[in-house]
């Protein structure tokens, strides 16, 4: 699996950016990443997703986390995507996000 590495705009650096947990249809991830990055290229979408995680753990293979700049303006684009399920509205805090990825 590909890591999308953060993209660097002097732009992204002033915004406020938080993580949030994305939930995407069983056994589907990948598919879902395919899809995504499509997305973020076609609707030029690098300043709002700002990067893209994917939880080592099988505990959360049906899980992604987003690092977004705008919830509002990337659930817009995100819940056209396949086999998107759903996004929490809250963010995660960052100790919860380094547990989640630490493995």
């Amino acid at each position: 699996m590909s890591t999308i590495e953060p993209v660097e705009s002097p732009v992204s650096n002033n915004n406020q950016s938080n993580w949030y947990l994305l939930t995407v249809r069983s056994k589907k991830r990948e598919v879902f990443l395919k899809y995504l990055h499509i997305a973020i290229a076609k609707n030029q979408l690098q300043e709002i997703i700002i990067d893209i995680k994917s939880p080592a753990d099988a505990v959360y293979q049906d899980i992604v986390l987003l690092n977004l700049s705008n919830f509002k303006n990337a659930y817009s684009h995100l819940k056209e995507i396949e086999c998107f399920q759903n996004i929490e509205r809250k963010p995660l805090q960052p100790a919860q996000v380094k547990r989640m990825l630490s493995n």
